[in-house]
């Protein structure tokens, strides 16, 4: 039978990869347009790069955990905030600077 670790090890990349696999697909569609028209209706570019973030922050939480640090962090909520802050602020940046 396989133990606890394991099973969270396979877990983990799981979920890794279908974030990995989700952030790819969402960066290939965006394009060079800042605003994407879904229907008729436009979703502004900062939507997307908040959406960007909040899945690198998950895979960032997936990375901590696996690698055993996440137990260390004493305010975890204000950290995940702050990464999906970073990291929206980062994907605005790289793929929507006017």
């Amino acid at each position: 039978m396989r133990c606890l670790s394991d099973m969270l090890d396979t877990i983990t990349r799981k979920t890794a990869s279908r974030v990995v696999f989700m952030s790819v697909c969402m960066m290939s569609c965006l394009g060079c347009n800042p605003n994407l028209d879904v229907d008729g209706a436009l979703i502004p570019a900062w939507l997307i790069a908040v959406i960007l973030g909040l899945c690198m922050t998950i895979g960032a939480r997936a990375a901590l955990v696996r690698l055993g640090l996440d137990r260390y962090l004493i305010a975890r909520p204000l950290v995940y905030v702050s990464l999906t802050v970073l990291f929206g602020s980062l994907s605005w940046l790289i793929f929507f600077r006017y």
